[in-house]
């Protein structure tokens, strides 16, 4: 059996922690072999557990670990040997050594840091579950983000900038006062390249992954999760359910009454909006889900007689479909606009800007020379046309 892997984001103080690590209990509990890990660098798995867990791996209970990653120590572990090039570099120009190793952890190095960590996780197949209780969902985008990033420097950048160190460092390092990179930092490059190509494929696999996401049913909490969702599926993530928390009883007194309206209706817009995914329900509590036994009931209010591993819905984020001499690119974005968006073909890649998020599309070879000469929306989904 492969390991699965669920992750949960949402935004800040919507409760995605418990519902992360009630999942994790449940899942323990059937008798998986589970590791909750958290992402976030405002960590609350220990308040959740009501335990102390840290930077390494906790035992739990049985069947459960858990982990509170530290950037520090995920960057350490993976990007040592560049961070000590970059570090060495600054300190050349003058920069204190404290200021040199700071500056070094270049912005997204973190991100991409914790991702081998589950990388790690699958190869080792130690568990057979990995719950990951990600950061709100702007710091998770940019955590799922930064593969592709990545990748579009290494594959245009990259192989440039090896060939000129290569052709550049024995006429150079006489007369210049900057280190020139050697082949080690290259080889660390490719390495976490490679990685990262390797957790990526991981995380875009439904078979594998699944992404929940969490909110609560007010209208900010709304309009976040529908665009982290947009944002999601044009990066090609898997998400298969939608929980909502933090609801309010119907006997929650009068003083609450114009809330629980404004909740109602809040929830028949998401059960029409997010109709492809499993909708969970889970009411507000009167106590904080703190500890093994309360996080367990709180899961079983969450899944009820559905089980979390399973995947709970499917999707086929990009296809190409030939339509007479053009080919259409379908391409699932449910709650974008052609307002907000902006998209161009790029030398053989199809480039789609939503907002401040790009995702680059690698064309199939035969679609290279094509241009996207129209393009509109159909049932939540994004016809390109390419002729």
């Amino acid at each position: 059996m492969s390991t699965r892997i669920i992750l949960f984001t949402g935004k800040g103080g919507v409760g995605k922690t418990s519902v992360a690590a009630s999942t994790a209990i449940l899942l323990a509990k059937k008798g998986f072999k589970t590791i909750i890990i958290s992402t976030d660098p405002a960590h609350s798995l220990s308040d959740a557990f009501a335990t102390e867990i840290g930077p390494k791996i906790r035992k739990i209970s049985d069947n459960l670990d858990a982990q509170e990653i530290s950037a520090i120590d995920a960057v350490n572990k993976y990007w040592d040997t560049l961070k000590g090039f970059l570090s060495g570099l600054f300190s050349t120009q003058g920069l204190d050594p404290v200021s040199s190793e700071e500056i070094a952890t270049l912005p997204g190095f973190d991100e991409g840091a914790e991702l081998l960590y589950v990388s790690d996780y699958v190869k080792q197949g130690n568990y057979d579950v990995i719950v990951m209780d990600s950061a709100p969902t702007g710091e998770s985008l940019k955590l799922l983000s930064f593969p592709e990033a990545m990748s579009w420097y290494m594959e245009k950048l990259f192989p440039i900038g090896r060939r000129t160190a290569k052709l550049v460092r024995p006429l150079a390092r006489p007369f210049l006062s900057v280190p020139v990179p050697d082949d080690s930092v290259f080889k660390s490059m490719e390495n976490l390249y490679d990685g990262l190509k390797e957790v990526r494929n991981i995380l875009v696999d439904d078979k594998i992954t699944s992404i929940r996401l969490v909110c609560t049913p007010d209208r900010m909490s709304l309009n976040e999760t529908m665009r982290a969702y947009t944002y999601l599926l044009l990066y090609g993530y898997p998400v298969d359910a939608l929980v909502i928390n933090k609801i309010f009883h119907g006997n929650s007194g009068e003083f609450f009454e114009k809330w629980r309206r404004i909740q109602e209706g809040i929830m028949k817009e998401m059960d029409s909006y997010f109709q492809d995914l499993k909708i969970f329900r889970l009411m507000f509590s009167n106590e904080e889900p703190t500890g093994s036994e309360r996080l367990q009931n709180l899961g079983r209010e969450i899944y009820g007689n559905s089980d979390p591993y399973e995947v709970f819905s499917r999707s086929i984020p990009i296809e190409y479909v030939k339509s007479g001499d053009a080919i259409i690119a379908k391409i699932k974005l449910p709650f974008a606009s052609k307002e907000r968006m902006n998209l161009y073909n790029r030398s053989g890649e199809l480039v789609i800007e939503v907002d401040n998020w790009r995702r680059v599309f690698y064309l199939p070879q035969t679609l290279q020379n094509k241009q996207p000469t129209s393009a509109e929306f159909n049932n939540g989904y994004l016809h390109i046309q390419l002729r």
